[in-house]
């Protein structure tokens, strides 16, 4: 429990922390009108507390919930009864899944009949309240969430409520029946509970008979009745013995013992077997006419969200609460941190100037939400308000310039079909086998289609529906289509490139100088010009032309830089481009953040500005300290120190920057959360000081300085007549005389790039499929 208010205080420190800056707070917002039933706010409710990172139903989770909510945050116990009727806080009726019970009392297994159907498991009704306090612990019941605090027991009812005098707490009566039919009454525990606290402010039930005896017993009072619609409309109520499907078109009905319903998110806006939104319901209007308010449930950042909401978890609140039409009276998340966001701060900001000036910048364009570096990809990022759009320059075989996320056109391209036979393995370039874009002509490369690439397969693979979509575009395409959108600037970024002048003949520097010079962005201009590379040699090419700005990529994930490092970072760069991860270090492997580096601190101080990146949207890419939430991530990348963040999601972080949170003393207060504050204040010290973090990985100069460039080497092409590169010589005038080249890298041997069988095309095409997150 000292944990917990540590915690609490902890929080509540950070609440009241001064946006960063400096910069004067913006005037109190004015008060808005909603679509709900009453013009009020949606109310966010904490389904079992903060139950996306701690146990559901505990008392660390009701508390967290409290802290990280906005204000008006309810708290939802599901309420269950112990063999000798005491009340108690738990998910499920069937407990196995939630608690410890079946390693506790493994020999409590019981079957039931519950609402018809034969359940089998462990049961609170089988255990007295002794038992269920002393010896369960409740567990994290998604498996894909942390189980690093499943350390409390069941809470009481009792106690819930006297924890938690001063908020607004819901109690909702799953199974009245069944545990009537055990002689145990949940309506007789609510009556001693209203005499705890008089103010409960909701009581929910899918049973019509139990909300009808609940009826006169909240006489008086200001208590809610709700009816809740379970996720199976096929399935019968109780009392009537109608199907909730039924009951759904007997709204009038149900006013004549309830103030609203309580509905899963899809009886509002249905998602399609193929995971994508349909047309919205009528259900909210129609509730609405009669005086009746809607709650839907459902909600958790670590859903597999239909696709239309490109894995933004603050998109799908908004689409129940700032659509045109409606907005539910209020929302039962898991994660009331982003609930609380989304409607306090995000909601009719569509329109809404910048509050934050953080630099965004794209990867590869909107790369989350079409091909990567595509024209629409492009254009999706400049319609989402992006400050740099991004080319990753590439070469073709007959010395076209264009953009695509990496050499290997394997992750990005359609390639693996019909150029499987050009297959390679060029070490220098990356271990697995690849079809590069250096073996194929423009003509080939037109050929094929623009292929969605994510970080993830299975359920969190990216909108099929836009899986080949977009066009390739030339590096020269790229800038003009720059100027034209007068985006504030553009990211260039230049990798191998002496491979590919000493091995192929080709010239990347020497085609971007050319291609910025006719796009006169070489000249005095309002448009930014940022270069990239995770070679010094690249970086050095460009430091002649002052108003562009050089940025170090630095690839790996790294842990620890030097003064001296830094300094000879400034030397070859403005800033560097890091991957978010360096930022913070992890525990032990759990998902949660442990350390903050040094690094931005540390190249602040050497004048080199920091960009973090990549930032994806997929919940599985987010420590669980920032919510499993984009949002958050971003807005503490912010707060350690990024001058900038490289999304390949930008309407996510653009949403972000037009908050209406940020500066406002009176708005919900967007958390600042410090890496390793939540496993230090939640798990015993000891087991924190035990962990013996591997040490960190330094950055060093060895890292980035690169030799210089080699001269283009003279190079016959096998293409049909052309006998040699038309830019052979271009790049021999920049590299210094009295260094001699380095030895060409080791080419691909003519036995590697032949044809291979069908197994070994197979295995090459898996190895192939390699996605670069920076």
């Amino acid at each position: 429990m000292i944990r917990h208010i540590l915690l609490v205080s902890l929080l509540i420190h950070c609440t009241l922390a001064k946006p960063k800056g400096g910069k004067p707070l913006s005037p109190p917002l004015p008060k808005r009108t909603w679509l709900t039933l009453h013009g009020d706010e949606p109310v966010v409710v904490a389904n079992g507390g903060y139950s996306g990172l701690l146990p559901a139903q505990t008392d660390i989770a009701f508390s967290q919930a409290n802290a990280l909510g906005k204000r008006g945050t309810v708290l939802l116990c599901d309420l269950h009864m112990s063999r000798d009727g005491q009340g108690f806080c738990l998910s499920q009726l069937n407990i196995q899944n939630t608690t410890n019970a079946a390693d506790a009392f493994p020999n409590r297994r019981k079957t039931y009949i519950v609402n018809g159907k034969e359940i089998q498991g462990w049961f609170a009704l089988d255990f007295i309240a002794d038992e269920l306090y002393s010896k369960l612990q409740v567990t994290q019941s998604i498996f894909s969430r942390t189980d690093l605090f499943d350390f409390s027991p069941p809470t009481p009812t009792d106690l819930f409520l006297e924890d938690n005098m001063k908020s607004l707490v819901w109690f909702n009566a799953e199974y009245a029946t069944f545990y009537s039919q055990h002689k145990l009454s949940l309506l007789d525990h609510i009556k001693q509970l209203l005499e705890i606290k008089k103010d409960i402010s909701y009581i929910s039930s899918p049973e019509i008979g139990f909300l009808k005896s609940m009826g006169p017993v909240v006489r008086g009072l200001r208590t809610k009745l709700m009816f809740k619609f379970p996720a199976d409309t096929n399935s019968v109520e109780p009392t009537t013995n109608e199907t909730y499907a039924s009951l759904l078109t007997k709204l009038s009905m149900i006013k004549t013992f309830a103030v609203g319903i309580v509905v899963p998110r899809e009886y509002i806006w249905p998602v399609s077997k193929a995971r994508y939104l349909e047309p919205s319901t009528n259900l909210v209007a129609d509730a609405h006419k009669l005086g009746l308010e809607v709650f839907s449930y459902g909600f958790a950042n670590d859903n597999y969200l239909p696709y239309n909401y490109t894995y933004d978890p603050q998109r799908e609140y908004l689409q129940f609460v700032d659509n045109s039409l409606f907005a539910v009276d209020g929302v039962i998340t898991d994660f009331t941190m982003s609930a609380s966001m989304a409607i306090a701060c995000l909601a009719g900001t569509r329109n809404a100037s910048r509050k934050v000036p953080t630099l965004i910048i794209s990867s590869n364009g909107a790369n989350g939400d079409y091909p990567g570096a595509t024209d629409l990809a492009y254009q999706k990022a400049v319609d989402d308000g992006v400050d740099i759009i991004d080319c990753s320059v590439q070469m073709t075989k007959d010395g076209v310039a264009f953009c695509l996320p990496s050499i290997d056109l394997m992750p990005s391209t359609t390639a693996a079909g019909p150029f499987m036979s050009r297959a390679a393995k060029v070490d220098p370039i990356q271990s697995a086998m690849g079809i590069f874009s250096f073996d194929l002509t423009w003509e080939e490369i037109q050929s094929l289609k623009p292929q969605m690439s994510g970080g993830f397969n299975g359920e969190l693979v990216r909108d099929p529906a836009r899986k080949n979509v977009g066009k390739f575009v030339t590096l020269s395409d790229f800038l003009e289509f720059a100027k034209a959108k007068a985006v504030p600037g553009v990211l260039i970024n230049v990798e191998n490139a002496a491979y590919l002048a000493s091995n192929k003949g080709l010239d990347i520097v020497g085609a971007v100088t050319t291609a910025l010079s006719n796009a006169t962005l070489d000249k005095n201009s309002t448009q930014k010009v940022l270069i990239m590379s995770s070679e010094s040699s690249v970086l050095d090419k460009f430091k002649a032309i002052p108003t562009y700005q050089r940025v170090l990529h630095i690839k790996e994930q790294v842990g620890f830089v030097t003064n001296e490092t830094a300094l000879e970072v400034k030397k070859y760069a403005d800033a560097v481009l890091l991957h978010k991860n360096s930022i913070y270090s992890e525990f032990r492997q759990e998902g949660l953040t442990f350390n903050l580096t040094n690094l931005i601190s540390c190249l602040h101080w050497a004048n080199v500005s920091v960009y973090a990146g990549n930032v994806l949207n997929e919940f599985q890419d987010i420590f669980m300290d920032f919510g499993s939430d984009p949002y958050l991530l971003i807005h503490n990348l912010i707060y350690y120190g990024a001058d900038g963040i490289v999304t390949q999601y930008p309407s996510t972080a653009s949403a972000y920057s037009r908050n209406l949170c940020t500066g406002n003393p009176d708005a919900y207060k967007i958390q600042d959360l410090n890496p390793g504050d939540v496993i230090a204040v939640m798990l015993d010290p000891k087991e924190v000081a035990e962990y013996k973090p591997p040490p960190p990985i330094h950055f060093e100069t060895k890292n980035f300085v690169t030799p210089p460039l080699p001269p283009v080497a003279d190079i016959a092409k096998d293409d049909g007549g052309s006998t040699s590169n038309s830019t052979s010589n271009a790049n021999t005038t920049d590299a210094p005389s009295p260094s001699p080249p380095p030895p060409p890298a080791q080419a691909a041997s003519s036995a590697t790039a032949a044809s291979i069988n069908g197994a070994a095309l197979f295995f090459a095409t898996m190895l192939g499929l390699v996605y670069y997150k920076i």
